[in-house]
């Protein structure tokens, strides 16, 4: 296999589709309880919040191999889709990995500072510009992007009609459910290995042949 690029390529990618949402449970499910970095919290459970922030910049890190692959898929029966979707998913993939290390700044201002003085720091970090404009609302771009590459990829039949729609419902759980314990809101990933795992199931069953070729066969939807 490492012999041969492509084989190296599919395999990556459908191990990172599943790593992806594996990893993401392990996030939620060992993150501290909530919806804010409470200092006195941050504090209590120094380890949970360094497994947990390490486990979320893993699961960003396998995306990037994730939405290549999907592109990839899409490559001629729908180029523009998996161009639009691989450059907004890799971008907002790109600032989620540096999102992610602000819990260790958090930890560290809650190691090393009074509780309020560490929640007035973090609050000013959250309102300066380039952290508001620059880092975190672009970071949203990462679901865009892999929602426009589920939808081209349901389109073309090279996944199940149900995939966007599972998708969709695993993203807003943790959003719906943001003052539920962390085993609730990790639930969101399990419907993500659902979608993403039925995509990755058929990218490491696909005979290297079909994944070169990106099941080019039949008629080309270069319009989607």
């Amino acid at each position: 296999m490492m012999k041969n690029p492509d084989s190296v390529r599919r395999w990556v990618a459908g191990i990172a589709l599943l790593a992806w949402p594996t990893l993401e449970f392990l996030a939620f499910f060992t993150a501290p309880p909530g919806a804010e970095h409470d200092p006195a919290i941050f504090r209590e459970q120094a380890n949970a919040v360094q497994v947990s922030a390490l486990l979320y910049i893993w699961a960003t890190l396998s995306l990037i191999p994730a939405v290549l692959g999907m592109a990839h898929l899409l490559k001629y029966r729908a180029p523009r889709t998996g161009i639009i979707g691989a450059a907004l998913g890799l971008i907002g993939a790109g600032l989620g990995l540096t999102l992610f290390t602000t819990d260790f700044y958090d930890l560290a201002l809650a190691q090393s500072l009074p509780d309020a003085q560490a929640e007035q720091v973090t609050a000013r970090a959250g309102e300066l510009w380039g952290f508001l404009y620059g880092m975190l609302l672009p970071g949203f771009l990462l679901h865009i992007g892999l929602f426009t590459l589920l939808i081209g990829l349901a389109a073309t039949r090279l996944a199940p009609w149900w995939a966007p729609a599972v998708a969709f419902a695993g993203t807003l759980v943790p959003f719906l459910t943001v003052e539920q314990p962390p085993a609730v809101q990790a639930t969101g990933a399990l419907l993500h290995l659902a979608a993403y795992g039925w995509i990755a199931l058929r990218v490491l069953r696909m005979p290297q042949e079909q994944w070169t070729q990106t099941a080019a066969t039949g008629r080309p939807l270069a319009h989607v």
